[in-house]
């Protein structure tokens, strides 16, 4: 899958950010069923579809000397825009040579993205400038030359943060005839066609009828073209996969919820969908089971499985496995309870690093992850929740760890305060967040290793209305799209009109 090289700044569209996560009036939370902020007059923004086939500003076609040619041909062109980025559709041909009987070129076809809107200039070739934000030459699979006119048809999705309006570009290739004479060429890049896409107008909502299937909704979202790594948890309790969004994060790999005892059709089709090279099963067979290990091992012999004698020993062997070596910050929660160490899945994938699971009551940190943290060589350690979630007693341990020079904590006074306050620090800024119910896992689950391989908040939130904490982390952070995770049973409609929580 093709992924964007760089990230687009939220700035440009703070006003648009702001009237995006704005309370609703009260009237409106009233309606909702919902108490509101009595202070707000700002109405939510409505759902609007930003989705569908985008309007193609076709270039004028390029002036040819008597040997030169342009190609292919390209006809039926469509651009549609997704909600993870766009989808290129068109019918291509090679071109007849102006001077050579029974020649045809096949030509080349570049397709490049970069910010801009309906007025900005398109840049004339892709040679010229800075490097795009995605770059792309479609494999049409066409002879450089042949004697017979040569066809098809391509169709590729593309993932790319919408949060800002981008310029999607088309260009063909141009020569000449290699024959003798008076009139020289040259050879280079014609823009062929332009579209602009505008970020998503209100939240979006990645749903399913359960568990399994909103997990599977996720992965197609955020993966359309295929992932070389998958990881696979059981979906029937949260311990196992609470450090597996981080990792399956670190790896650009989906998070598939599953049964104990069985893989759900709708499972196993998905990850055939995403042709992996590799599949990870998080936990021992008393969660994921040698049944299912074994279905499994049958689409994909590469199949591995983390595990551990309790959900401690699957968190550090787990992060030892995804991080190695190789990072700087750790988030530690507690390993009783889920709402910290979901929000502290994005968070910690965006430092590039694991969430370490402990005995959140214990007076001290225990040996094996004091040893943990020394193999990855972490420097940093930021605790997900406060006091009640994990000691002091664990927070002086974790400050006399060798190595470790900082350990600060993120908590609150409830789980919605402590994920607005996790992801505060972790995203200064953001044009993208997600929203999960704190009151189950599932969704969550899979929604932290997606927010964490696009570097986007995740924050567990009430369902049925937004915390005021939530709203002003979201405000301060510059979020112009928001997605939420889960149906209408586990965050309503109030949730998606962005209605603020009574303070």
């Amino acid at each position: 899958m093709f992924r964007t090289s760089a990230s687009l700044a939220a700035s440009a569209l703070a006003v648009v950010a702001l009237a995006l996560i704005a309370p609703v009036s009260a009237s409106a939370a009233s309606a909702a069923g919902v108490a509101g902020d009595t202070a707000a007059t700002v109405a939510a923004p409505q759902r609007a579809d930003s989705n569908g086939p985008l309007p193609i500003r076709y270039a004028t076609p390029p002036t040819q000397g008597p040997r030169g040619w342009s190609g292919p041909e390209i006809s039926n062109l469509a651009i549609t825009a997704t909600s993870e980025g766009f989808t290129v559709d068109f019918d291509y041909a090679s071109v007849p040579s102006p001077t050579i009987p029974d020649v045809f070129y096949g030509g080349l076809v570049t397709l490049l993205v970069d910010p801009g809107n309906e007025s900005t200039p398109v840049r004339p070739a892709p040679v010229i400038g800075g490097p795009p934000l995605l770059y792309d030459e479609p494999a049409l699979g066409l002879e450089q030359t042949s004697a017979t006119k040569q066809t098809g048809h391509f169709t590729k999705s593309y993932t790319i943060n919408r949060a800002d309006p981008l310029v999607i570009a088309l260009y063909t290739a141009s020569g000449c005839d290699p024959s003798d004479g008076p009139v020289g060429c040259g050879g280079g890049d014609d823009l062929f066609a332009s579209a602009v896409l505008t970020p998503p107008a209100g939240p979006d909502r990645v749903a399913g009828a359960d568990r399994f299937e909103v997990a599977v909704n996720i992965s197609e979202r955020a993966y359309p073209s295929g992932a070389y790594t998958v990881f696979v948890a059981t979906g029937a309790n949260y311990p196992d996969a609470l450090s597996a969004g981080p990792a399956a994060a670190r790896f650009g790999a989906p998070l598939l919820l599953t049964r104990s005892d069985a893989l759900p059709s709708s499972v196993r089709a998905e990850i055939e969908r995403l042709q992996p090279g590799r599949i990870v099963v998080v936990g021992g067979t008393n969660s994921v089971s040698g049944a299912v290990f074994d279905q499994l091992k049958g689409i994909q012999a590469n199949t591995e499985r983390i595990a551990g004698a309790d959900r401690y020993e699957v968190s550090r062997t787990l992060s030892e496995y995804a991080f190695g070596a190789q990072t700087e910050t750790a988030y530690v929660a507690t390993g009783a309870n889920f709402p910290d160490a979901l929000s502290a899945g994005a968070a910690a994938a965006n430092s590039y690093g694991p969430v370490l699971l402990v005995n959140g009551k214990a007076s001290s940190l225990d040996a094996a992850t004091i040893a943990t943290l020394t193999d990855l060589g972490v420097k940093n350690v930021v605790i997900a929740g406060g006091p009640n979630s994990v000691t002091p007693g664990i927070e002086a341990s974790l400050a006399s760890v060798a190595g470790i020079t900082s350990v600060v904590r993120d908590g609150g006074a409830d789980r919605f305060a402590a994920s607005a306050n996790i992801n505060n620090r972790a995203f200064p800024t953001a044009s993208r967040a997600f929203l999960a119910t704190g009151l189950k896992f599932p969704d969550a689950l899979a929604g932290s290793a997606w927010a964490g391989a696009i570097g986007a908040p995740l924050y567990v939130v009430n369902s049925s209305c937004v915390p005021q904490a939530t709203l002003s982390a979201m405000s301060a952070q510059g979020v112009t799209h928001v997605t939420l995770l889960g149906g209408t049973a586990t965050l309503t409609t109030a949730v998606e009109s962005l209605t603020a929580c009574a303070s």
